[in-house]
């Protein structure tokens, strides 16, 4: 790639940075691209020669963390597919990652969940098939599992969305400020799924 192209490129990952937290602060409907320019310090006529308006902004906001997620499960998912450890160390390596990577892109959650209705339908579409895709990965992961005989068989499609919306609601009461890591956290998590609540208790 030319210095001109890095520049170019530079320059839009700046604006959709600036444009991330802007609409985490002020809303989608109320950030101005004349106010992401300003935060990037370029004019408001070289912003839309990046994007061609401000909703395209927000989709490649959404795009580019959706498709982190997605690569950073399909990694993890990967390298413990073979990997010979306990069924827990694999689940929470994946659970980790997934985390890990939804809790940085903490101010991207927030957008997500409110200023999604904002694209339009075709775009809005794009945005939700990767998060099926996502979703489909952990599944089939599972599925695997089952048909190994590795974990009980439940519905694969019951355990998956359970799993996910235990770290989707990590967002509004993990605070590692509190004393707990996030580490341990997942841990707890990993242990729950596959030892249970019940204490055996020996008869």
């Amino acid at each position: 790639m030319s210095e001109k192209k890095d520049k170019f490129h530079d320059t839009a990952i700046e604006i959709l940075n600036a444009a991330q937290e802007l609409f985490y602060e002020k809303g989608y409907e109320k950030a101005t691209t004349r106010e992401i320019s300003q935060k990037v310090g370029i004019s408001k006529a070289a912003l839309y020669h990046h994007f061609t308006n401000k909703e395209e902004i927000l989709f490649k906001i959404c795009l580019r963390a959706a498709d982190e997620l997605i690569n950073n499960m399909k990694q993890a998912i990967s390298r413990n597919k073979n990997l010979d450890v306990p069924l827990k160390e694999k689940l929470k390596d994946i659970m980790l990652e997934y985390a890990t990577t939804y809790l940085k892109n903490k101010n991207f959650n927030k957008i997500l969940l409110h200023e999604i209705e904002f694209l339009s339908p075709e775009k809005k579409r794009v945005i939700l098939d990767k998060e099926t895709e996502n979703v489909h990965q952990l599944r089939n992961f599972l599925k695997e599992l089952m048909d190994q005989g590795v974990i009980k068989k439940f519905d694969p499609t019951v355990m998956t969305f359970s799993i996910i919306s235990a770290l989707h609601w990590l967002y509004f009461w993990f605070k590692p400020e509190k004393g707990l890591s996030l580490e341990k956290v997942i841990e707890q998590i990993a242990e729950m799924y596959l030892d249970g609540i019940e204490t055996k208790n020996d008869l």
